[in-house]
């Protein structure tokens, strides 16, 4: 985006790329210090210079850490993001060096959000950012011992890239917002992705399996559930945080299911769900849906769910 773009669309805004050229240095689930996250780090057009980056939405200052040039940030309403979904923006911009705003301010669409830089235990002068499409600010380090938010998304299906110019994007399916028209229901209803019991929903993503229940059909998935590796690993996982695979299909972590063979192991094999649900349950303080999947009960996030007609 350039400074002072703005994108409105039924009232709702579109949550823009901040950067005006975006090469990622370091993408999501790395195996450095992204190991587990969906946490994507940003230079510019030319290495080193601190580029400024503006609001991919008007967004309030949550938080700030200024040992690392950190601050949290909050859309001050629902977004769209660039795979259709409509919710809470929650966003870490982090390394800023003259970190310029306080807690509680509001900094609207296109304007300086920040500058990249290189505050905290940073190699080269970068934006560090990750992306919940939730309300939830929730910063806990997973597994890895790396911070985290729940209900994290990677930035291709974070951000539109209206202007943008990607000098390397990673492979990823990055889109604009004449990719993305608003969809309606018969009648001019909006599909507002707000879950509620009854709604119709299909899982939204790939899936990595952590971990095969010992001696039956069910895996866990940190990412769904929110339960860690660790306390499915030492059975300390309610029963309804277990998933069964019979409605999921094995593919590669790209959604490819050529050369795939059914086998499915933990911590190595991905999967995608292409059925429809219905949403039993909400539980609004964890954004969290409870399903049935092949007549057991699982509650998963409600993030990764997508309302379908």
């Amino acid at each position: 985006m350039y400074k002072g773009q703005k994108s409105v669309r039924a009232n709702i805004e579109d949550f823009l790329c901040p950067f005006t050229d975006m090469y990622i240095t370091q993408g999501s689930r790395g195996i450095f210090s992204h190991r587990g996250v969906y946490a994507n780090d940003i230079r510019g057009k030319v290495a080193g210079i601190r580029y400024p980056y503006y609001a991919p939405c008007t967004s309030k200052c949550l938080k700030i850490y200024p040992e690392s040039g950190q601050v949290m940030w909050q859309s001050l309403n629902k977004v769209r993001f660039a795979n259709g979904r409509i919710d809470y923006a929650t966003y870490m911009t982090a390394h800023d060096d003259n970190v310029n705003v306080v807690i509680g301010q509001i900094v609207n669409q296109g304007e300086q959000l920040g500058s990249m830089g290189m505050k905290g235990n940073a190699t080269g002068v970068h934006c560090h950012i990750q992306v919940s499409q939730s309300n939830d600010t929730s910063w806990i380090k997973n597994e890895y011992g790396i911070y985290r938010f729940n209900n994290e998304y990677d930035l291709d299906d974070c951000y539109f890239v209206d202007y943008t110019n990607i000098l390397y994007g990673m492979g990823g399916n990055f889109r604009t917002t004449g990719q993305v028209p608003i969809i309606e229901m018969p009648g001019s209803i909006a599909l507002d992705q707000i879950i509620h019991p009854g709604s119709r929903v299909m899982f939204d993503g790939i899936f990595q399996v952590d971990i095969i229940k010992r001696g039956t059909n069910l895996f866990g998935n940190t990412k769904l559930t929110g339960v860690s590796y660790m306390d499915y690993y030492n059975e300390l996982a309610s029963s309804y945080h277990w998933i069964p695979l019979d409605d999921f299909t094995e593919v590669d972590k790209y959604g490819s299911e050529v050369g795939q063979d059914d086998i499915v192991y933990g911590g190595q094999s991905y999967v995608i769900n292409k059925n429809v649900y219905t949403v039993k349950e909400i539980d609004i303080d964890t954004n969290s849906a409870k399903l049935v999947l092949n007549n057991r009960e699982i509650w998963v996030f409600s993030a990764f769910l997508k309302e379908v007609l």
